[in-house]
């Protein structure tokens, strides 16, 4: 927030120093500009850290997952481990899944619009590629330890990298609009001069 401010705020401040000769409206305008873009500057700057802090949750969350993953015990191949149909697999995945973030969002203390995209990422990508991984196989049983050992092999990060590029994504885009309007104002300077 405060390198965001500075830039910005700085060529604002250096655009309004430029003007300032230019008669007492101009400099009013210039500062106006300045005090705007350090505004902006500011909420651009904050938003684009809690997308970083976001962003650096969600990775925290994904280890969380995996260390949880491997203390479940390992697959089991005994009689009453038969399996069962895909439909009820997926309606208990995406009842454990939905437990399992409402817990880790309790512990974390996750932000309610940040809870809702890590539901719905891990409920449609992880179940769902599940049960599509399953169907490609072949099985139309499913064993008891299947979904831990292919969350361990490859959904933990299929299900949150939606997330992290949604999250980086609207960072990126943040850092761009302030750099542009850093950009457009010293492009200003630069022809008043």
């Amino acid at each position: 927030m405060l390198l965001s401010i500075a830039v910005v705020g700085g060529a604002a401040a250096y655009y309004s120093s430029i003007v300032s000769t230019h008669g007492a409206w101009a400099a009013v305008g210039g500062w106006s500009l300045t005090a705007l873009y350090v505004v902006c500057a500011l909420a651009g700057g904050a938003l684009a850290g809690v997308l970083s802090a976001a962003q650096q949750t969600v990775e925290r969350l994904e280890l969380m997952l995996r260390d949880w993953l491997h203390t479940l015990p390992a697959m089991q191949s005994t009689a009453t481990s038969a399996g069962r149909s895909l439909a009820t697999a997926r309606q208990e995945y995406e009842a454990m899944v939905d437990r399992c973030v409402t817990q880790t969002a309790g512990c974390l203390k996750l932000p309610r619009w940040l809870e809702k995209l890590i539901r719905t990422a891990l409920q449609g990508a992880v179940v769902d590629r599940f049960i599509a991984s399953c169907t490609d196989r072949g099985l139309h049983l499913v064993a008891p330890q299947e979904f831990r050992n292919w969350l361990l092999a490859e959904g933990v990060s299929l299900g949150f990298m939606p997330v992290q590029d949604q999250l980086a994504w609207w960072r990126y885009l943040i850092l761009g609009l302030l750099g542009l309007l850093a950009a457009m104002v010293l492009a200003l300077a630069l022809l008043n001069n």
